[in-house]
């Protein structure tokens, strides 16, 4: 294009962008893209001046606004969520502003030529761009009108570019984020495709055959990116089938067990339950390495749903995974449940919700459970045929959706059903844990734990977020306790000679508390805390010891008070 000027081209600026149609902290903007990210290291090291970019829409036109005049391209990640978003985006951008724009991402695999003429981007790449893109745009650079693998073009559809061996392409760097501040979490890709196939999935629907990074240069990457980072950090696996070979699992988690002597991480991945009952010994190496939080394929609590998606997992392998998991102490376990989904009815509904609140009676403050409405994915099988989950799609495309109302209706339930039944699911899930954290039912070190991970590592399960953080008092107890480990200690920490001769500290401001819930004695052992020991109080007050110390215990596990070797 003659009018991109020639100080644009001598390193030319790019922006990658992937943005949603969706509120402020959604989960798109909590996890690092790593298809841009992996992009803009490729560009980098071939003379570009690159950065990924996620937010939403108005964010991004902003952002893009704001660079418009050094801008030499602008390339859009577009999935199944943001189609029309990143239409209208490029349709805006096209009319007010001359750089290049090109499109790809996941939703490419589907395009013809009939798409160009809809997103009106100069470039349309299908599949994976780590080649594709660079040469597309070295050649825009140069001058050249050259015709690249995946590149769509009128009376031309491409085929989807696969790659096979991606050790020789660069690695992701943080420093590639537009306007990089250093979060605790970190994602990490090991795979490509999937050898499963999920009606509902996305990538079982549509990928090529599994193509699995070799376990060092997972640990490579790895500790190339926590050596520049600053801080704890919670690495995300991000691919669903990190645990599909055990062989190459236990050489990443005997590598990941050497790198925690050196740095501080805790880490996540997607287990399958069908897996994982089968090498349950491989739970304790995962834990053992560091992590801390799984998220297993759960669907349906009705195991001819769950047969009907093709998951090669039954609901008693979902609960045998629990039982594992919770035995070996995983602080946390999360899995999703599909509401309105395959044959669903009021009947399946109720079992499947009377499945999950058994799971939580077996683990109380481990499991964190979420929903999801049916997503009709192109490519997938629900996509393509409905019909045969007994399923009727109001809005194939999703057009009228943002995650939070269904787009299908089943042949049992309307969409008002299906809304409510999501509704009555997650009060009942709520109530449930409610009651296990009221009865004290939840062990002190699994809350203890949840703290730990959110205070150092950023991880917030919905224990966490829906009820312990509802009690100020809790929150200031366990920052307290977190922030000053070893030197603030709760009772049950104590040895017996340090039950004696350690600190009372009072935690919460008096203006947190309601006096009335206080007996005087524990009042004035607070309005004396910070000075005496247990020894000392129980003189002060003219109280035997042993009456004291079995308040002490109990102002403990109310989360009043901590102990310390100092005044």
């Amino acid at each position: 294009m003659a009018f991109i000027p020639e100080t644009v081209t001598r390193k030319p600026e790019v922006l990658l962008v992937y943005t949603q149609r969706m509120i402020r902290g959604r989960t798109f903007e909590m996890i690092e893209n790593l298809g841009i990210l992996t992009l803009a290291a490729q560009l980098n090291a071939s003379g570009f001046d690159a950065k990924a970019y996620t937010g939403i829409t108005t964010d991004a036109v902003k952002t893009i606004e704001e660079m418009k005049d050094r801008l030499f391209a602008v390339c859009f990640y577009c999935d199944f969520d943001n189609r029309s978003a990143v239409a209208a985006i490029i349709t805006f951008l096209k009319k007010h502003y001359h750089f290049y724009i090109v499109l790809g991402g996941p939703q490419t695999l589907h395009m013809t030529e009939d798409d160009l003429d809809i997103y009106q981007a100069d470039g349309i790449l299908k599949g994976e761009g780590e080649e594709s893109l660079l040469t597309w745009l070295g050649a825009k650079v140069r001058g050249e009108d050259v015709l690249v693998p995946g590149e769509i073009r009128k009376s031309q559809n491409a085929d989807y570019v696969y790659l096979e061996d991606f050790s020789k392409y660069e690695l992701p760097r943080n420093e590639d984020v537009f306007n990089y501040q250093e979060r605790p979490l970190l994602s990490v890709i090991t795979a490509r495709g999937c050898p499963y196939r999920c009606a509902f999935c996305f990538e079982g629907g549509n990928s090529k055959n599994l193509r699995m990074r070799t376990a060092e240069a997972v640990l490579g990457e790895i500790e190339t990116r926590l050596n520049n980072s600053q801080r704890p950090r919670y690495l995300f696996f991000c691919d669903d089938t990190f645990t599909t070979n055990p062989v190459r699992l236990q050489q990443i988690l005997a590598g990941l067990r050497t790198l925690r002597k050196k740095y501080d991480f805790v880490w996540f991945c997607e287990g399958h339950p069908g897996f994982l009952v089968k090498h349950p010994a491989l739970i304790r190496e995962m834990i053992d390495s560091g992590m801390v939080r799984m998220q297993i394929g759960m669907e349906s609590g009705v195991d001819d749903v769950l047969k009907a998606y093709g998951k090669q997992a039954s609901p008693a392998d979902i609960k045998r995974v629990v039982e594992i998991c919770y035995a070996e102490g995983l602080p946390q376990l999360t899995g999703n449940y599909i509401i309105g989904g395959a044959f669903e009815t009021a009947a399946t509904l109720a079992e499947t919700t009377k499945t999950v609140l058994a799971l939580l009676d077996l683990a109380p403050g481990m499991l964190d459970i979420s929903t999801t409405f049916i997503m009709p994915l192109p490519g997938t099988q629900i996509y393509n045929h409905p019909e045969k989950f007994g399923i009727v799609l109001e809005d194939r495309e999703c057009l009228t959706n943002l995650e939070d109302f269904p787009v299908n209706h089943t042949q049992a339930l309307s969409l008002p059903e299906i809304c409510m039944g999501r509704s009555r699911f997650i009060t009942a899930v709520s109530n449930k844990m409610k009651e296990q954290f009221e009865k004290g039912l939840i062990p002190q070190e699994r809350i203890k734990a949840d703290f730990n991970l959110a205070f150092n590592y950023g991880i917030a399960a919905g224990y966490l977020k829906f009820i312990y953080a509802k009690d100020a008092i809790m929150v200031a107890y366990y920052k307290k306790l977190i922030e000053y480990r070893g030197l603030l200690k709760d009772w049950h920490e104590l040895s017996e000679e340090e039950r004696n001769t350690w600190i009372i500290h009072k935690i919460p401001d008096f203006s947190m508390l309601d006096l009335n819930t206080l007996s005087q004695t524990e009042v004035d052992i607070l309005s004396y805390s910070g000075r005496f020991t247990s020894i000392e109080m129980a003189e002060k007050f003219n109280v035997s010891t042993g009456d004291l110390k079995k308040l002490l215990l109990k102002m403990s596990d109310r989360h009043l008070i901590l102990f310390s070797a100092f005044i």
